[in-house]
């Protein structure tokens, strides 16, 4: 289940110094995404998989001064049992508060891991407007019953929007308000360009174009915090 590990990370965990797990394998295929090695089968089967025991070592070693752990991908959801046989093993054996990021389509998976609390924190992404979710190679229906587990859960959440030119501009975030109300934190990241599923080269939004889209949400979403990451 896990190909990756960085130790000591101060931007994954909102608020925490955490270390950061990566799982390989998904279901999305996002022109944006970076992390080729975790997505495609070619590569992620030339990459060594990390025992949960190494893991759960190196997480009592940084005792102390690690306040939490990130499990992200891929796609963790993905990994069903095994996900919360980690899961119970981090908690049981450490005791860190942990988090998870998901792209949202596997409700069944994500109530689970609510209601067994084995997750203090969600970050979930919103790639674009329902009509467009199939140029990510997902179903946006099951993305929205996902929205609505997690508006319904006291665990804390935030939805990720990656400016990414040919799935977000103004008229699609307009389209994406309504399944935006109800939370609490939306973060807007800035593509950045490099080596992408997409070979294609994609210039990004300017600054000028990123604070426009924060004025935006927060025009039109007077009770959720806008996080600008860029």
């Amino acid at each position: 289940m896990i190909k990756g590990f960085i130790g000591t990370s101060l931007v994954d965990f909102p608020g925490r110094i955490a270390s950061v797990v990566f799982v390989y394998r998904c279901n999305f295929r996002c022109p944006y995404c970076y992390n080729l090695d975790l997505v495609l089968p070619e590569r992620y089967e030339t990459l060594e998989t990390i025992s949960g025991d190494w893991i759960i070592n190196e997480l009592k070693r940084r005792e102390g001064f690690i306040k939490g752990l990130v499990i992200t991908g891929g796609e963790p959801t993905l990994w069903g049992d095994e996900l919360f046989s980690f899961l119970d093993r981090v908690k049981c054996e450490t005791g860190l508060p942990t988090k998870i990021d998901t792209n949202g389509s596997l409700p069944e998976v994500l109530k689970r891991l609510l209601e067994s609390r084995l997750v203090d924190f969600v970050a979930i992404d919103f790639k674009t407007s329902p009509e467009k979710y199939a140029l990510v190679g997902g179903s946006f229906k099951q993305v929205e019953k996902s929205f609505s587990i997690l508006k319904e859960s006291s665990i804390e959440s935030e939805v990720r929007i990656t400016c990414y030119p040919p799935l977000i501009d103004k008229e699609t975030l307009n389209e994406m308000l309504p399944y935006l109300k109800g939370f609490k934190t939306i973060a807007l990241q800035k593509f950045v360009p490099g080596k992408t599923l997409n070979p294609e080269p994609v210039s990004p939004y300017s600054e000028e174009d990123l604070k426009s889209f924060a004025k935006f949400l927060k025009e039109n979403l007077p009770d959720a915090q806008i996080v600008e990451r860029f």
